[in-house]
């Protein structure tokens, strides 16, 4: 089978890398596989490379890349301006056929909601060609941000998900609240024919050749020292001021050392560092290839996401290291800290 993994971007997040374990492990199974992201200048080739390396990526690779850039921007702007406006769309569209027609492909796995639903508007071209969509917490997210007119909202956000819902075969969910969309309260009609299913992530935790690099020997950190951690994307919204805000109330009351480390990448995370570059007991580790690798030197692993988090990545990865976790009661992840016998492994806010 000739089968489609696409998401908007190969950043580090969540989505992201499912799509990858998800593209490579259908190659294992003897697949012919391809990946596909909106952007070309957002591709981590190095994470691409570490989690799906035997599988082909295609995207679209324009022939002035400075011009690309701008109309990016521009559509970015016409967006914040509220103006359903899209420059790039229609040559990204073009490029997607072509991929999809050359490619004979048979299927389309798609992964973010701006994704899903360019490859809804290029199928309407390829009738046959089934589209399933694994929902990780953005459509829901988007709906908050349209309805209360926040920064990232999406002009036109009811109109593009009815659209997108139409053409849509499959769902794979991971908490019920990602169902919210295809609800009657959302306002874009039935949804009976899509065949829906709660499909939970896998993780298939490994530590890397790097894990040396970030014990707590390697860390400067002591033996006897409290380890707060996070692993998150860089976004201001995954709460790295209220955890570092929280962090140093904390140790201004427990008399004892202890440090928090961070870890994630972003503009937004170089000025946080800078603006505590005096406090000695933040370790800022920026970009982490493989999070289990730093995640080993936590003693409590957190998550104070604002957002309709599903199912964190960073939980997994907390809890595959035997971390006690501390997070905002979001999506599955009082599920996932929950044992069998009714104990939780963290406290949620």
């Amino acid at each position: 089978m000739n089968i489609l993994v696409a998401v908007e971007e190969f950043r580090i997040g969540g989505a992201q890398t499912f799509a990858l374990r998800l593209a490579q492990a259908l190659h294992e199974a003897g697949n012919k596989v391809y990946l596909y992201n909106m952007y070309w200048q957002y591709t981590e080739h190095d994470l691409v490379k570490r989690l799906a390396p035997d599988v082909e990526l295609l995207q679209y690779q324009p022939a002035n890349e400075k011009l690309d850039l701008l109309i990016s921007r521009a559509d970015d702007w016409f967006q914040r301006k509220g103006w359903a406006v899209s420059l790039r769309k229609r040559v990204l569209l073009k490029h997607l056929r072509e991929v999809i027609r050359t490619r004979k492909i048979d299927v389309v796995s798609s992964n973010t909601f701006k994704c899903d639903h360019l490859q809804a508007q290029a199928l309407q071209a390829f009738p046959r060609v089934p589209l399933v969509v694994t929902m990780h917490g953005d459509y829901e997210q988007f709906l908050v941000f349209y309805r209360q007119q926040q920064q990232y909202a999406i002009p036109n956000y009811p109109q593009k998900l009815a659209e997108t819902i139409a053409r849509i075969n499959g769902i794979a969910y991971l908490s019920e609240q990602n169902l919210e969309v295809i609800q009657p309260a959302a306002g874009i009609g039935p949804a009976t024919h899509i065949q829906v299913r709660r499909i939970y992530n896998g993780m298939e935790g490994r530590f890397s050749s790097e894990a040396a690099s970030y014990t707590r020997a390697a860390l400067g950190i002591g033996p006897d020292e409290l380890v707060f951690g996070m692993v998150a994307r860089g976004v201001p919204e995954k709460g790295w001021e209220p955890v570092i805000s929280a962090f140093q109330q904390l140790r201004a009351t427990v008399p004892r050392p202890m440090k928090l480390v961070l870890v994630g990448a972003s503009a937004f995370l170089d000025q946080l560092r800078a603006t505590h570059a005096a406090d000695e007991d933040l370790r800022f580790l920026g970009f982490v290839n493989n999070p289990v690798d730093c995640a080993a030197a936590f003693d409590v692993g957190i998550l104070a996401s604002s957002l309709k988090e599903s199912l964190p990545n960073s939980i997994a990865e907390y809890l595959f290291c035997g971390k006690a976790v501390i997070s905002t009661n979001v999506g599955e992840i009082e599920q996932m800290i929950r044992t069998d016998d009714g104990q939780e492994a963290g406290l949620l806010t």
